[in-house]
């Protein structure tokens, strides 16, 4: 079955280069762009509507929603797109509560980040580039997938990462990076099994055919560590890639290689792959693709290894001056390996859609329609469950 993987990500990606365009190196946890400057702006949204998430099988410690529910939350951000030293920073939180008795899960629910992100160019050579951000979130990210694929409660999600780029010629140049992340979940219980902390080291050299075109090999030492359980593991990446920027408007890049795990439990070798893309259609209309190849961390458990796809595109387009359409669609694929005693082989796929209207009702107000639909389907049934879920709320900006 894992053969299947490496062959579907290479048909996304052909199709994907076949119809757009591209850039830069890929960090899927970065979000600035330093594009342009953003004054200090704020937000403030309130909402409402209803949530039903419905398990497959009764489970203890795994609660079925009904419910509806409000929530609001205020956020501010910046942008200062300095040509030598441009950064950003943002800050949101929110609370959520559900009207209706949630039985032993909580009413209430908190979520804040705060994201900061620096780049600075010492020289014509020498650059360093800084980001960071950290949240407290009870949703699950399907696109990192740091946290479990289940709504298990609150928990603790950071990220650093610190670069250095330097240029030994107009053509080559090399960039050497560290990354600490690390997840903590409020529940015991959820804690024992998926608390952790990682380290990701990686260096890349980098040879640019073109101003558009850039070919790259990057080596890259992940070393993963349990709080609580004896799950750590280590992996080497040997890869390969191009960045490549067809316009202004459309960038992506690609990584592919292989990545070489080793646990206490297994060592295995498979495919490791990623890609991005970014494309604005127009001033009206962007989207933003990724997708991803390699093993996983999270909900290892009694198993062994744990093998993911985890790809998806978001997109919006203004239809008028007042009209904005919002939405996306994640897909997680994922192979877990048993150990032979306790657990067996099993697949599981998981799915996540969205879409939503954002009406500007005066210059800085918005009416604000929104629907998810998330489906998991597993080989372990007590994990699967579907979940729809909408809401409409105002928001504005000062």
């Amino acid at each position: 079955m894992r053969a299947k993987l490496p062959a579907l990500t290479l048909t996304v990606t052909a199709l994907m280069f076949a119809d757009a365009s591209a850039q830069g190196l890929l960090n899927l946890q970065d979000p600035a762009t330093f594009r342009q400057s953003q004054p200090l702006t704020f937000t403030v949204g309130a909402s409402g509507g209803y949530d039903n998430l419905d398990y497959k099988l009764n489970t203890p410690g795994l609660d079925d929603i009904d419910s509806a529910f409000i929530q609001g939350g205020v956020g501010a951000f910046y942008t200062d797109a300095d040509e030598i030293t441009p950064w950003s920073i943002g800050t949101n939180f929110g609370v959520l509560n559900y009207l209706d008795d949630m039985g032993d899960a909580e009413d209430t629910y908190y979520n804040a980040r705060l994201s900061f992100d620096i780049a600075h160019q010492v020289s014509q050579r020498l650059k360093f580039r800084n980001s960071f951000y950290v949240t407290y979130e009870v949703e699950p990210n399907f696109a990192i997938g740091a946290s479990t694929a289940l709504r298990n409660g609150q928990y603790f999600y950071g990220y650093e990462n610190f670069a250095v780029s330097y240029a030994w010629s107009e053509r080559l140049s090399t960039t050497t990076s560290y990354t600490l992340d690390g997840i903590r979940y409020q529940d015991d219980g959820l804690a024992l099994t998926e608390d952790r902390l990682s380290h990701l080291i990686a260096q890349q050299f980098s040879y640019a055919l073109s101003r558009r075109t850039q070919l790259a090999a990057e080596y890259r030492f992940r070393m993963t560590n349990f709080a609580n359980v004896n799950n750590d593991f280590t992996s080497h990446y040997v890869l390969a890639g191009i960045d490549q920027a067809w316009s202004e408007r459309t960038t992506g890049t690609i990584r592919a290689g292989a990545e070489f795990y080793k646990s206490d439990r297994v060592s295995e070798t498979a495919p490791y792959a990623e890609f991005g893309l970014t494309h604005a259609a127009s001033e009206k209309t962007n989207l933003n693709f990724y997708s991803s190849l390699g093993f996983d961390g999270a909900q290892l458990g009694d198993y062994d290894s744990r093998y993911s796809l985890r790809t998806g595109i978001t997109g919006s387009h203004q239809f008028s001056e007042r009209l904005t359409l919002n939405g996306g669609v994640h897909y997680v694929f994922s192979e877990f390996d048993g150990n032979g005693s306790t657990t067996e082989d099993i697949d599981e796929q998981q799915v996540n859609a969205t879409a939503g209207l954002a009406y500007r009702i005066w210059n800085n107000v918005s009416l604000d329609a929104q629907y998810a639909y998330t489906l998991l389907t597993s080989g372990e049934e007590i994990r699967e469950y579907d979940r729809n879920r909408v809401s409409l709320g105002l928001s504005a900006q000062f």
